[in-house]
């Protein structure tokens, strides 16, 4: 099949998803920046991904903007996570730092998430 008729194939799976400008990005950003051209098989795959994500069009541009040749979803959620910071914050499990932290300071660590909760400063 020729380079043309291959990307029109490309583009007609992920225009719905993506919009033709976005669904032209990574085309090119495939093929142009990364060197690994997009297969029809491929964009039907990643369009599975980009909609499990809830926005297609935001997992696409994360795509792009990490340089990342595809995405899966599960990606794309530990980098909103990461963008919204830490995990462990967004869960209220405590880090090391906080731990050490505390324990620096005199405060009450009971309960801490090193089993350090029957240990006191004198």
């Amino acid at each position: 099949m020729q380079k043309e008729a291959m990307d029109k194939d490309i583009m007609e799976i992920l225009s719905p998803v993506l919009g033709p400008e976005l669904a032209a990005a990574i085309i090119e950003h495939r093929s142009r920046t990364l060197k690994k051209p997009l297969t029809a098989y491929a964009a039907k795959i990643q369009v599975k991904e980009y909609l499990k994500t809830g926005n297609p069009v935001e997992a696409a541009e994360m795509q792009i903007l990490r340089g990342w040749r595809a995405i899966k979803s599960d990606w794309y959620f530990n980098e909103k996570a990461r963008e919204a910071g830490s995990t462990d914050a967004n869960t209220g499990r405590r880090t090391l730092v906080d731990a050490a932290r505390d324990f620096l300071s005199g405060d009450d660590h009971s309960g801490d998430a090193f089993g350090l909760s029957g240990l006191r400063r004198h």
